[in-house]
């Protein structure tokens, strides 16, 4: 479908290099702090699929600005989402908002069994879709009682880059 940050995403001209080069699409930007760096790169007319971190571009009112600066420059979003499942909801009611919407990433089944637990009203994946939810705000509670059986440490991240991460082995 894409070819996911073939250079560091916030190397625009070598983004831009790339992209003018292979027939697959290429979808990027998940580095980016600034709506500058989205319109920039989007100028450049080769790029058509922007990747957003919400949580490093400003929340949801960045990420929404910077949908809609896609959507001026005829491109699609698909947040980047690898954090957890409030970030999952979060990214759900934006994509429910945008009219550029593409695809929502999701690993949250990938994630150890007590984090839909320390959470409740995150949706799930779903016939291959994600739908938000109709409770007030994000429509998610937490569960402090159940967040305090599982305090922070370094064992909880979701390791993408060792071998087995898709099936939680270790």
């Amino acid at each position: 479908m894409w070819f996911e940050t073939p250079v560091m995403s916030t190397d625009i001209p070598a983004t831009v290099a790339v992209a003018k080069a292979i027939p697959v699409p290429v979808a990027t930007g998940e580095r980016f702090h600034r709506l500058a760096e989205v319109s920039e790169l989007l100028s450049h007319r080769v790029v058509d699929i922007i990747q957003p971190e919400t949580l490093s571009i400003g929340g949801i009112s960045g990420a929404r600005k910077s949908a809609a600066i896609a959507e001026a420059a005829e491109a699609f979003v698909a947040l980047h989402q690898a954090q957890s499942p409030l970030n999952t909801a979060i990214n759900a009611h934006i994509h429910a908002s945008i009219p550029n919407f593409l695809i929502q990433e999701c690993f949250d089944d990938f994630l150890v069994p007590w984090a839909h637990e320390i959470m409740h009203g995150v949706p799930r994946v779903k016939d291959g879709y994600l739908e938000p939810s109709q409770a007030p705000g994000l429509g998610v509670e937490l569960d402090e009682a159940e967040m305090q059986k599982h305090p922070y440490g370094q064992d909880y991240f979701l390791r993408l880059f060792e071998d087995g991460w898709e099936t939680r082995r270790r």
